[in-house]
């Protein structure tokens, strides 16, 4: 069955279609039989009530609809999911349980842009929850195993016709946003990107285009709403960035090509070190293993980016404790092993645009983390946690000030943690020095915190009070 294209409810289409149903008779037999189990009525569906449903219509028992499709996909799927007029003033659906088609993923995104257009920061962040787990997690392998890419329909009233050079606008401006976090934070210039993504989302729903121009469009849409995750995720905007982040993930599996895929690998990256952050590596564990599963096969490309995953993956495994150390150890090993492959990989730009931490210094301070927590429990491991975030701080490049502000906190946390605090306290106070570029960074507050924890034990030493007296005042 191919039914999106002519579907009024595109939603519904691709809910029958990734459910494995041969026909749309044996999906009306099926809401007949759950309609008998669920509320002992006697329903006679038919193939054409379905189809009036994809014409637009609602169905007199949604839940039953809703039921037969939940069993289907192995995950929950609301009543509002398939009718959103049926929501009733209820809160929107989560984004991971919403159907992943281009038209519904551009409806919701327009509606919480609205949202977060007209509401304090902390009001947002503290109305959205964050999902964790398989909650998280089910839905999005049933989607991305889902091929939803088509065309993207334009407004049939649309008045104003765009061409590529409006895409190449909007990209040029993402590109712009993405510098400015590395630089100052995401705190500083989230706003402004917001504005740039409703800006993106309006035209994509109002505007006519080609095809070439809508799937270009789609993507970019992806890679800024990707981008207004991780300056969320910055800016101790949780629940937000959860949002943000599978609206992107979602634009860029509807868009279906090589380099979306890309961009879906890392937006699933950075939704794992929020997890990661939130504490739940199992999670980020398992958004490692789908994005590795979407990087593009072809061996000779994208090496730097399966190495930036591997060095991950042994990220998410050192909080489970020391029965992974030798996968751990593996994991690290062949981060730099195709970091170096990756020199004599054929050059592709996506790379750069959509990876734009890879770096020798990322893997070597993501490793610095990674030992520096299994030391915590084993005691043994610091110096290879002090070895690489040297390299990372050495090697780090320009116009990375958060990253650079990061390095210096992993060498001095390590250092507390090796009882060198005289050595601590310089690299503690180089981070503070460093971080007043970024206040617009709170997990660079975060981490702030994270090291006056660490320099505790040595609060005897008159230095190192005089440090945390500074560590303080930064971080109030």
């Amino acid at each position: 069955m191919r039914l999106s294209k002519a579907a009024a409810n595109p939603c519904l289409a691709a809910l029958i279609e990734g459910a494995g149903f041969p026909s749309l008779e044996r999906f009306a037999l099926s809401v007949n039989d759950r309609g008998w189990r669920m509320h002992h009525v006697k329903l006679s569906y038919d193939h054409v009530s379905v189809k009036r449903w994809l014409l637009g219509r609602t169905c007199q028992y949604p839940d039953v609809v809703a039921a037969v499709l939940s069993e289907a996909w192995g995950v929950p799927i609301p009543v509002p999911v398939i009718w959103p007029e049926l929501r009733e003033g209820a809160c929107q659906v989560p984004a991971h349980l919403q159907a992943w088609v281009a038209a519904r993923t551009l409806e919701d995104l327009g509606v919480f842009l609205r949202s977060d257009m007209l509401t304090r920061r902390e009001m947002l962040a503290g109305s959205i929850r964050v999902a964790t787990g398989a909650a998280l997690a089910d839905p999005i392998v049933r989607w991305l195993n889902t091929n939803t890419a088509g065309p993207l329909a334009h407004a049939a009233e649309a008045t104003a016709r765009i061409g590529i050079s409006t895409v190449e606008g909007i990209e040029q401006a993402t590109r712009q946003f993405a510098a400015s976090d590395a630089e100052v934070g995401g705190g500083l210039s989230r706003e402004a990107a917001v504005g740039q993504l409703k800006y993106a989302v309006d035209l994509a729903r109002h505007a006519s285009y080609g095809e070439a121009v809508g799937k270009r469009l789609l993507a970019a849409i992806a890679n800024l709403s990707g981008l207004v995750g991780w300056m969320s995720f910055d800016a101790d905007m949780d629940g937000p960035a959860q949002r943000y982040f599978l609206y992107g993930l979602q634009a860029a599996h509807e868009v279906g090509d090589e380099r979306t895929a890309l961009r879906a690998s890392g937006i699933l990256a950075d939704m794992a070190h929020q997890m990661r952050a939130l504490g739940h590596p199992d999670t980020g564990l398992r958004l490692i293993e789908l994005a590795l599963d979407r990087v593009p096969s072809d061996r000779r490309r994208f090496n730097a980016v399966r190495a930036m995953l591997w060095s991950l993956k042994a990220n998410m495994l050192s909080p489970m404790g020391l029965g992974y150390l030798a996968e751990i150890r593996a994991a690290v090993s062949l981060s730099f092993d195709l970091y170096d492959k990756a020199r004599d990989d054929e050059p592709d730009p996506a790379v750069a645009e959509y990876w734009p931490y890879t770096s020798d210094s990322e893997l070597a301070y993501v490793a610095a983390g990674t030992f520096r927590d299994l030391d915590v429990a084993v005691g043994s491991l610091a110096n290879d946690s002090e070895r690489y975030a040297q390299y990372a701080l050495a090697h780090r490049g320009d116009g990375f000030v958060r990253s650079k502000v990061f390095d210096q906190i992993a060498l001095a946390r390590v250092r507390f943690l090796m009882a060198e605090p005289d050595e601590a306290c310089r690299n503690g106070e180089a981070a503070i020095d460093l971080a007043a570029a970024v206040a617009a960074s709170k997990r660079v507050t975060t981490r702030l915190r994270e090291m006056l924890a660490d320099s505790q034990p040595y609060v005897d030493r008159p230095n190192v009070r005089e440090f945390r007296e500074r560590l303080e005042l930064a971080v109030s």
